[in-house]
């Protein structure tokens, strides 16, 4: 498609596809032309309605909270400041101690038996523990995150149905079930926000619920997404990542040993597999006017995907590729997104990954992906992760600590 229509026009969906690395970092940069305020499909929308109609104690109708990934500067300038500090490589690096504990208490419990599923066991209980920690929910409850995360990945959307909602739609099964989640979530939160404002503590949650935005603080339900929002974004990316990285090392073993041999290479390595297996394949936006990309004109208000998995693989950025080269420089992939957009976990993934990552490739010797039946991605059109991933390995006693 980079070759042959770099942009192109979906006639089944009614939606743009832009597939090339320059006109994919325009379309997610220029957010004068290219609205993230685009979310109001299906998802946003019958949540929006089913929330419009439901009235608060003192008589006040209550509204869909707002999303900082479907926002527009100003406003997203305000909203994401009121999280950033938390997200810097400074502030984070308090937390490269825990990080290490946690992923040894995870290797400790499966070391021994010299089999596990990547996913089950490291991936995803390791990210999903230290941003349950941020924000100050239980991690107790994380079977329940992995149960939302699981139904909202897995959506079975096409991608008219997720940016043109109409009333016959409403009664979408698929629609019905992501709604249902969606207030799933937000009635725990709420009572996450109940619980904060009588007993404030150091977290996350407490640090949203005293923030303002133009002097005034955060309605409940823009509090409400953006706990959500943190919850599954501050966890998918890493969840994808690392097991990404041992899918990518099963299949390159020369890179396995030259990142075994060369351990200063494994923050290049990470890079390479965001670049070469992209965790999130594609981003979309709607255009503000008329635009014209690689002399094809996209009308006003149209729905734009912008494809950061092919930008990736784009041979006018990157010398041959389809070559998976842990010391590729200078590998300026977009894999986190450019711009205002910039994924605000970023930093965060890449600690995790940079401490788990030696540690599995140092304590697991002989790491092997099971290739005895096929893999199981996720069903959705938008992250590009496993749902398991089982995996091989010489079994060794629990490190004493």
């Amino acid at each position: 498609m980079r070759d042959t229509h770099p942009v192109w026009f979906d006639e089944t969906s009614k939606c743009w596809h832009v597939f090339r690395y320059s006109d994919v970092n325009r379309v997610i940069t220029d957010y004068e032309s290219f609205s993230s305020e685009r979310r109001q499909g299906a998802f946003a929308r019958t949540r929006q309605t089913a929330i419009a109609t439901e009235a608060t104690q003192d008589g006040r109708e209550r509204r869909a909270g707002r999303s900082i990934i479907a926002m527009d500067p100003p406003q997203h300038r305000q909203y994401r400041n009121l999280v950033s500090q938390s997200f810097t490589p400074r502030a984070l690096a308090r937390l490269s101690g825990r990080i290490e504990s946690i992923t040894q208490d995870l290797l400790d419990q499966v070391r021994f038996s010299g089999q596990m599923d990547m996913v089950a066991d490291i991936a995803y209980p390791l990210p999903t523990i230290v941003i349950a920690e941020m924000l100050g929910v239980p991690t107790s409850d994380r079977p329940l995150f992995k149960q939302w995360a699981d139904g909202l990945l897995n959506r079975q959307l096409s991608d008219a149905e997720f940016f043109r909602p109409d009333e016959a739609q409403q009664e979408n099964p698929e629609i019905q079930r992501l709604r249902n989640l969606f207030e799933e979530m937000s009635d725990y939160f709420e009572e996450m926000l109940k619980e904060r404002r009588s007993q404030p503590r150091n977290d996350m949650i407490s640090d949203l619920l005293a923030a303002e935005v133009d002097g005034e603080h955060l309605s409940n339900e823009d509090t409400i997404s953006f706990c959500i929002i943190l919850l599954l974004a501050g966890h998918v990316t890493t969840t994808n990542l690392l097991s990404q990285a041992i899918r990518c090392f099963d299949e390159h073993p020369d890179a396995l040993e030259q990142a075994r041999k060369q351990p200063e290479l494994i923050p290049s390595a990470i890079e390479e597999i965001l670049r070469y297996a992209s965790p999130v394949w594609r981003l979309s936006r709607i255009t503000q006017t008329d635009v014209t990309i690689d002399s094809v004109t996209i009308p006003a208000h149209a729905p734009v995907f912008a494809w950061l998995a092919s930008a990736n693989r784009d041979e006018r950025q990157f010398p041959e590729p389809e070559r998976f080269d842990i010391a590729r420089t200078p590998n300026r992939h977009i894999a986190f997104g450019h711009g205002i957009h910039f994924c605000i976990g970023a930093p965060l993934s890449r600690l995790e990954v940079s401490i788990a990552l030696p540690m599995l490739i140092k304590q697991l010797p002989d790491l092997h992906v099971v290739h005895d039946r096929p893999l199981e991605l996720f069903e959705g059109r938008t992250l590009f992760g496993f749902q398991h991933l089982p995996v091989t390995f010489t079994a060794s006693e629990p490190s004493i600590h």
